[in-house]
């Protein structure tokens, strides 16, 4: 009988890397799922003496889509076109900000960026120059007082502003420069050569440079020709977070607008738009 040859211990089960796999999935699995942005469409029409489609040729050719909406009780009002902060918004985004400013007797152009709402084509290219399109697009509208055009832009927009304000210049010069959330220091902000008003959160974390400094530099090169308003407890988009942070996904969002701010940006335009 042949001898019985010693048993090999059996290596350990390798389940600690499966384990891991199992509880990463399921961590995967049960996190929450961001939801879309919400995007409330804006109660325009009972303060509206019109609100027309305007559809305008981007510089590739591409087809862009945008509004603008004319006050009651308004020959000729003042214009104020709104130059979008980062990322694929169509002209909703800021439905908030045209309900304010048509109340207030301003005409009011907004716009999809491409690839949202009916503009054509894909979101991320060209954001600059859709965004001087849709300036001249503005401009060339009947119903508003050329002589009192004024720019509203956010976040990012105020670089593209500020990169080809020749070109806005020549289209139409705006009678004055509204800087929300903006990210242009000292240096930048003297490509603007127009009353600016400037509006940040008091959170950012550059507040120094965006705000008084660039306020300063202006104010050295062309005297009285800025302001400031710094908003307190708002986060960088001029939202009031002092209640809390802002669920996007939540319609509601659109009436947490910081006051101070608004207000701020509506006696500025009132004040610039005399004659």
């Amino acid at each position: 009988m042949a001898p019985l040859l010693p048993l090999r211990p059996r290596a350990p089960l390798r389940h600690s890397g499966i384990v891991g796999l199992l509880t990463l999935l399921f961590v995967i699995g049960c996190a929450p799922v961001p939801r879309p942005e919400a995007r409330p469409t804006p109660d325009l029409d009972p303060i509206s003496a019109e609100r027309r489609a305007v559809r305008f040729a981007a510089g590739d050719g591409i087809m862009l889509a945008g509004e603008l909406t004319l006050p009651r009780n308004r020959s000729q009002p003042a214009l104020v076109v709104i130059i979008h902060h980062s990322g694929p918004v169509d002209r909703d985004a800021y439905g908030y900000l045209a309900e304010l400013l048509v109340a207030r007797g301003y005409a009011v152009f907004r716009f999809d960026k491409r690839g949202t709402g009916d503009s054509e084509g894909v979101y991320g290219c060209c954001e600059a120059e859709d965004a001087l399109a849709a300036y001249r697009a503005a401009v060339a509208q009947s119903g508003i007082d050329t002589r009192r055009v004024f720019i509203v832009a956010q976040s990012i927009g105020t670089r593209y502003v500020a990169a080809s304000f020749a070109d806005y210049v020549a289209a139409t010069p705006p009678k004055g420069v509204a800087l929300l959330s903006n990210l242009l220091g000292p240096d930048e902000v003297m490509a603007i050569v127009a009353p600016i008003h400037i509006i940040v959160a008091d959170s950012e974390p550059d507040l120094q440079r965006i705000g008084p400094d660039a306020v300063a530099a202006h104010n050295a090169r062309w005297p009285k020709s800025a302001s400031l308003y710094i908003a307190e407890g708002a986060e960088h988009t001029l939202f009031d977070i002092r209640d809390g942070p802002i669920d996007w996904s939540d319609p509601g969002w659109v009436r947490r607008y910081h006051r101070g701010a608004m207000t701020s940006l509506l006696d500025w335009l009132d004040a610039q738009s005399q004659p």
